[in-house]
């Protein structure tokens, strides 16, 4: 099997996974590195890429070789963070060899750079998209949500490429008292009109990087429904409460 022709960052490595994809056995590797700050971020040893300790560090030429092994047991492969499109350089070649193996690729993404979902899509490199809405799409709430300035026309962007594509896909938002309320669900789901999936995921404080979210009382399992409730029937919605 021909070698990446550079070292794609993997961080960390799960051989198999039953929860990554919703009917599919994937592998999954986590890329390190993410633009946005958010404070309940359930992954934020992955956020600073440069601070990653060595022993987090896996060679891709050992991934893909274990990958190839396994292409009887695995559906495909989850690409998250951390925000894979950090490594657009290195990623398009290893998502090539994935594909090459007959694989399916799902991509992870918080939707900041739209030109790397465009080159993705038009390349025909991920099967399955799963995009993070953070909260309403206002700047200041944005903002609020990730901890950086960022313009949410991006996010739109995406959200548009995303639904258009003609790829299977999913946005989803994790439902953080404080920065998500019933109101912001109903927004956020007119602007995903058309998409295939919105799911609701449940916040869970053990995981969260910063205080007060280390403390902060999850919604429980039935507002969470009501919450679901709530969205139009116009979008498809699913809730994640695990």
């Amino acid at each position: 099997m021909s070698s990446v022709t550079e070292e794609l960052e993997i961080s960390g490595f799960l051989e198999t996974s039953f929860v990554d994809w919703d009917g599919f056995i994937t592998s999954v590797i986590f890329l390190p590195g993410c633009n946005l700050r958010c404070p309940f971020c359930h992954n934020h040893e992955l956020i600073f890429s440069d601070k990653s300790p060595d022993d987090m560090k896996i060679n891709s030429q050992l991934v893909l070789d274990h990958l190839k092994y396994k292409t009887k047991w695995i559906d495909g492969l989850t690409v998250t963070g951390g925000e894979p499109t950090f490594h657009m350089t290195t990623l398009v070649p290893f998502l090539e060899t994935i594909k090459q193996m007959g694989l399916k690729v799902k991509l992870d993404t918080n939707g900041s750079n739209p030109y790397a979902l465009k080159k993705l899509i038009d390349m025909s490199l991920v099967d399955y998209f799963a995009m993070d809405v953070k909260t309403r799409l206002n700047d200041s709430e944005y903002h609020k949500a990730t901890g950086v300035d960022i313009s949410v026309d991006k996010i739109r962007e995406s959200i548009r490429l995303i639904i258009n594509s003609g790829v299977n896909h999913e946005f989803r938002t994790t439902v953080v008292p404080t920065l998500v309320s019933v109101s912001d669900l109903v927004s956020i789901a007119k602007d995903l009109n058309g998409c295939r999936l919105y799911v609701l995921q449940k916040f869970h404080n053990e995981n969260a990087w910063k205080e007060p979210f280390k403390s902060l009382v999850s919604y429980t399992d039935d507002e969470m429904k009501v919450m679901g409730d709530a969205i139009p029937r116009s979008v498809t919605v699913k809730l994640r409460l695990r």
